[in-house]
């Protein structure tokens, strides 16, 4: 009787214990389930809130681009049921949403702390794998090379040097998902002040003869002394690779359940957050975000340290806002290839659409000059003299480095202990003393030159190229193009301007073939080019004072 006693109450037990797992197991089921459909909610909304049919079309063209900008990454900021809030998003450019809604990061709306931690992936997605792809950058220049298949090029396309290993998975930052926080660690504080590894890249895009790029040098009396290269809509890419501080320097990116969508913890990566449960399916994985901006690199030819190269940055940069009177979040400034190794300046125009100045540093050979004497005198110095002023004019205090005054910013707070006016004043004073040679195309002015005058049919062609080349005036992008609808083969060719040149030698004074050159000039204007001719007997400086637009100022 006792033996069948204690059988029949380890029979309870047993019985108790199986159907409190079959609960759990139910009640598991049952937030798995509510957490898909909370996420496939968030997508929707978020899907629905971001398409704007006015920005597809700006996007695709149709519409201007500043009016519609692209879409931002958004978070989801789930409402509080205290309150009685709704569900909202923050939007956030994806230069900036790159750090600030970085894998578990810190946000904080309406006085409540929230942590970014999860990404919502794309519901078209292989059940493997998150989207990701791989890509070079060059250690050298910093150029992007997008690999589709294999292992990618071995030499830069941009500079030539050799690449290194590839960078794999990287994954394009999405919309993300937050949940709030009101209990923080010091270890999460810490990581939180330290940051995220933020490195840039650029890939101009590819024309009809190749990269689609202009290249132009600014020279003083003694030779070339930096080089410049403008790229209209290049592709900007915003790579994180990780916390600064990480233990394996080497290791890039962060652990991502690919089934969930949620950001491991950044303590370990086998340690798990027990409110964010991860899926057995995680994957190591680059964010990164890109854009099209127009940019221009700045290369000096000298080499200069790492003090000389944040200090020149922080004030040309400064100096090209005030010479173009634009705002503080109108452009941006970043070293190539990265902070560490800072071999040339990446400016390109963040806001949306772009306000077209940097072509002018190229397009008019004084520009860049008036630039550096704008930036002598935010560092404290007289431009013509090269005096040192000291400080400011309303200042109180001698400024001995940097200061807030010139070149010392909210943005620039990581280098504020390696900016040096002093440091810069005379590389400065060259370039305020210089001119920029630029040339229409990736090669050299002298090669493009050198180009048309191969191509010239004359001798009264060279001779005009000749005179483009002692005034420093802007050559054309090609020679002796045809135009079928027109059965013409201008002399010169414009390309952004749409404009044609013709070198009139003594046989174009005959009646007949005046006929043809007017019947071949109505042609062209009415495809909507400017016709520009130059005759054997015309004063050629008086042409070009006329379209200082196309050629530049005499």
């Amino acid at each position: 009787a006792a033996q069948k006693q204690r059988d029949l109450q380890h029979q309870i037990i047993m019985d108790a214990s199986r159907s409190q797992r079959e609960k759990n197991h139910a009640k598991l089921l049952r937030r798995e389930a509510e957490s898909q459909l909370e996420l496939l909610t968030e997508t929707r909304s978020i899907v629905q809130s971001d398409f704007y049919s006015y920005r597809y079309f700006a996007s695709e063209g149709f519409l201007p681009g500043y009016n519609f900008p692209r879409l931002p990454i958004s978070a989801y900021i789930p409402g509080r049921r205290i309150r009685g809030s709704k569900d909202e998003y923050l939007n956030r450019p994806r230069f900036l949403a790159i750090s600030e809604f970085g894998p578990r990061a810190f946000v904080y709306h309406e006085g409540s702390r929230y942590i970014i931690n999860r990404v919502i992936l794309p519901v078209d997605r292989e059940d493997d794998e998150a989207h990701t792809q791989m890509a070079k950058q060059c250690e050298n220049c910093g150029y992007i090379h997008p690999i589709s298949e294999g292992e990618g090029p071995d030499l830069c396309e941009f500079c030539e040097a050799t690449l290194g290993a590839p960078m794999r998975n990287l994954f394009r930052l999405q919309n993300v998902s937050t949940k709030r926080r009101d209990r923080i660690s010091s270890d999460e504080e810490e990581r939180l002040r330290q940051g995220f590894e933020i490195r840039s890249g650029v890939r101009f895009p590819e024309g009809a003869t190749g990269k689609a790029y202009q290249v132009g040098e600014l020279t003083s009396s003694n030779g070339p002394i930096a080089k410049l290269t403008y790229g209209n809509a290049a592709t900007i890419w915003r790579i994180n690779l990780g916390w600064r501080r990480r233990k394996i320097e080497k290791q890039y990116g962060f652990m991502l359940d690919i089934e969930k969508g949620y950001w491991a913890s950044q303590k370990e990566a086998d340690e798990q957050d027990p409110e964010d449960p991860m899926s057995a399916r995680i994957q190591r994985v680059i964010p990164y975000v890109e854009d099209h901006k127009n940019c221009l690199i700045f290369e000096p030819l000298a080499t200069l340290d790492e003090a000389q190269m944040a200090s020149l940055q922080a004030a040309l940069k400064d100096a090209i806002q005030i010479h173009f009177q634009l705002e503080d979040s109108e452009l941006a400034a970043e070293p190539l290839p990265d902070r560490d190794e800072r071999r040339s300046i990446l400016f390109y125009e963040a806001s949306e659409g772009g306000a077209g100045v940097l072509r002018q540093l190229l397009k008019e050979p004084d520009e860049f000059a008036a630039v550096a004497r704008i930036a002598l005198e935010i560092c404290h110095f007289d431009p013509d003299t090269a005096e040192d002023l000291e400080k400011a004019p309303r200042a109180r205090e001698d400024c001995e480095a940097a200061c807030y005054d010139c070149l010392m910013s909210y943005m620039n707070q990581l280098d504020h202990e390696l900016l040096d006016r002093q440091l810069v004043q005379p590389i400065l004073s060259d370039y305020a003393q210089a001119k920029v040679h630029a040339a229409p195309s990736p090669i050299s002015r002298a090669e493009h030159l050198q180009r048309l005058k191969n191509l010239a049919g004359s001798d009264l062609e060279i001779r005009w190229l000749e005179l483009l080349e002692e005034k420093n005036l802007r050559l054309p992008s090609s020679a002796q193009k045809a135009f079928s609808e027109c059965s013409t083969r201008p002399d010169f060719y414009y390309e952004n301007d749409f404009s044609v040149v013709y070198i009139d030698g003594p046989h174009h004074d005959y009646p007949e073939r005046q006929g043809r050159d007017v019947e071949k000039r109505t042609c062209m204007e009415n495809l909507g080019y400017t016709i520009i001719r130059f005759g054997v007997a015309d004063d050629w400086i008086e042409i070009l004072d006329r379209y200082p637009s196309i050629f530049g100022s005499t």
